[in-house]
């Protein structure tokens, strides 16, 4: 059996205006080795900012940088 493949998939881009510069959202999937009808063609396992590490910093409450429980930057 081999392994699933996995990586960072850029989902959504937006201006920050805390941070004035853009972010990016990004989506961990796992995707399988072999097709498989009536599967999902990847599984998501998480999320994350590109200026995840930035708003630590400077202290920035937003849910992606995991200071900010319910506080999404990202929403529309």
């Amino acid at each position: 059996m081999t392994e699933s493949k996995s990586k960072w998939v850029p989902i959504k881009k937006q201006w920050c205006d805390i941070l004035q510069d853009e972010a990016e959202l990004l989506e961990h999937r796992i995707y399988p080795n072999d097709v498989i009808p009536d599967m999902e063609s990847y599984r998501v396992t998480g999320h994350k900012c590109t200026a995840a590490i930035t708003c630590n910093l400077i202290g920035c409450q937003c849910q992606w940088s995991y200071t900010g429980p319910g506080t999404d930057r990202f929403a529309e």
